[in-house]
């Protein structure tokens, strides 16, 4: 399996490769810093919390801490991609002991998506970017080392949620709440075009975003895509070794 240490190299890889290429420069806020504030102590408005119960570990226990220093270091990136690979890396020094607990990282799962939820109500839809990326991961994480249920991190995923536009953010959170509090904002924005990532990092394209009907796939693993032949010609070096786990993977398992 892929080893986070390489996950992180992944992302900070991307990081450099996107800020030359001049892509958008998403400033987080201090919003779910705030929202959280708000669940903390009942005053965020309908009471709705999105799935996620707040009281299942008391304030001082580590996974509450350790949403508090991720949200820390949201606040102080200058983007998602660096958000995420921070906060990664910083958590898994100084919380062991919640990485290795898969309930855990469920539960802090659910409360980055409650407070992604929770910011688009209030109108705060980009600085959700960090939140669904970093909730993502988390859930894949367990996937990979826990529960053994893929060979490896879809960082393809990972990485288009912190690019995501706003239908695509609605979208991802709406599926992964249990209420109807996003009905609305969906419903607002679902006739949009379905926008996704390129996987080539070094994309020409305006924050490398295409409508997914014109996007192509990866014709071995099928769970990469691009805008062009060129875009996966030039990502082929770095997606090679992904791409034969993920096949062999496919063979096992898809056709039981």
């Amino acid at each position: 399996m892929v080893s986070r240490k390489k996950l992180k190299g992944k992302a900070r890889k991307a990081a450099k490769a996107e800020a030359a290429a001049g892509v958008r420069d998403v400033e987080l806020s201090l919003c779910l810093s705030k929202h959280l504030g708000l669940f903390l102590t009942g005053n965020n408005g309908n009471g709705c919390t999105h799935g996620w119960d707040p009281a299942e570990y008391p304030a001082d226990h580590d996974c509450n801490k350790f949403i508090g220093e991720v949200l820390r270091v949201f606040n102080q990136s200058k983007n998602p991609v660096a958000a995420l690979d921070e906060a990664v890396s910083f958590t898994e020094d100084i919380f062991p002991d919640v990485w290795s607990d898969s309930a855990s990282l469920e539960w802090i799962a659910a409360a980055f998506i409650s407070l992604g939820t929770y910011a688009v109500m209030q109108g705060d839809v980009f600085p959700c970017a960090a939140a669904m990326g970093f909730s993502e991961s988390l859930k894949q994480h367990v996937a990979c080392y826990h529960v053994g249920s893929q060979p490896l991190m879809y960082t393809a995923k990972i990485d288009d949620l912190l690019w995501a536009e706003e239908r695509r953010t609605i979208s991802y959170l709406k599926k992964r709440i249990p209420c109807k509090c996003l009905n609305a904002k969906y419903k607002a924005v679902k006739s949009l075009p379905k926008m996704y990532t390129c996987c080539n990092r070094t994309c020409g394209l305006p924050d490398k975003l295409v409508n997914l009907s014109a996007m192509m796939s990866c014709g071995g693993c099928r769970r990469i895509h691009y805008c062009s032949e060129e875009c996966q010609a030039a990502n082929w070096e770095e997606h090679r070794y992904d791409c034969k786990r993920w096949r062999k993977w496919n063979a096992e398992n898809c056709s039981k």
